[in-house]
């Protein structure tokens, strides 16, 4: 399996965490389904290998080429159906509102197929992306798509780019008072700004970080106890992790690190808290 990532140029780093591009050839005839987890991203995926499943419900519904993913609050289960060919912009939390118009909160724990909103746009990337012969000019097309949708005009509120961008500085732990102090919104003003440019409320974003937080740590240090690494992340009491861990991920932590993840590691990324939020 090859996994690239590229970061963005910098006049693209407020919006963007990274492009990524993921290929591999067909499997077994039927590949175990494999978790992607909430990450506090949204996505705009291309497929130019053959499409994925996504679990709804109790059945596996075959994707679009082109798709916008939203803000996750609990686990997707993908599998793929043959030759993995996958590229994709991975937004900052508010990041996607800069390009692209779309209905956020109504994104929430969906991926959609990017044609209802940009029929035009949406086969035009795809064609795009189908006709580049080599994965390093997939990447650079991405990249080449956003800076020419920067020059467009956009409805981004710049106050909630910097609002997530202090609740992920924070590592999660972040007062409302401090935003409202930061931005000048009321609470309930910021609420709804929030939820209609990035999809979930600073709240759930902030659980999202810390859950983040923890997965980070586990990789770095294999003798962290689950206590200890709860209170590093910043949860008051051990039930409490265990409680947001299992609604991010479907079961408990000991049974998520007990097994192996190779494209939920690849597909969630931890955004960087140093990164600058700039205008």
């Amino acid at each position: 399996m090859l996994y690239k990532t590229q970061p963005p140029p910098a006049h693209l780093e407020p919006f963007v965490d990274c492009i990524w591009l993921l290929a591999a050839p067909k499997g077994g005839d039927d590949p175990e389904p494999e978790i992607v987890l909430p990450d506090g991203k949204t996505e705009l995926i291309v497929h130019f290998g053959d499409a994925f499943l996504k679990l709804e419900g109790d059945a596996y519904e075959r994707q679009a080429r082109v798709l916008m993913s939203g803000q996750l609050t609990e686990r997707i289960m993908l599998k793929p159906t043959g030759e993995i060919g996958v590229v994709s912009i991975r937004f900052k939390a508010a990041g996607a509102a800069r390009f692209f118009d779309v209905p956020y909160e109504q994104l929430v724990d969906r991926v959609v197929d990017f044609a209802a909103f940009e029929p035009a746009f949406s086969a035009a990337i795809h064609d795009r992306i189908a006709r580049c012969e080599s994965h390093d000019a997939r990447l650079a097309a991405m990249i080449a798509v956003l800076e020419e949708r920067l020059t467009q005009e956009s409805g981004e509120d710049i106050f909630i780019r910097q609002a997530c961008h202090h609740i992920v500085r924070s590592e999660g732990d972040y007062s409302a008072q401090d935003l409202v102090k930061l931005i000048g919104y009321s609470e309930r003003q910021l609420e709804r700004k929030f939820k209609k440019q990035v999809g979930i409320a600073p709240k759930t974003l902030s659980r999202i970080v810390r859950f983040q937080k923890f997965l980070a740590m586990t990789k770095e240090a294999n003798t962290l106890t689950l206590a200890d690494a709860a209170a590093a992340c910043g949860y008051y009491d051990q039930s409490h992790f265990i409680r947001d861990f299992t609604k991010f991920s479907g079961v408990s932590p000991m049974r998520y690190l007990s097994g192996s993840h190779v494209m939920s590691d690849h597909l969630t990324t931890p955004t960087d808290p140093a990164t600058p939020a700039a205008t």
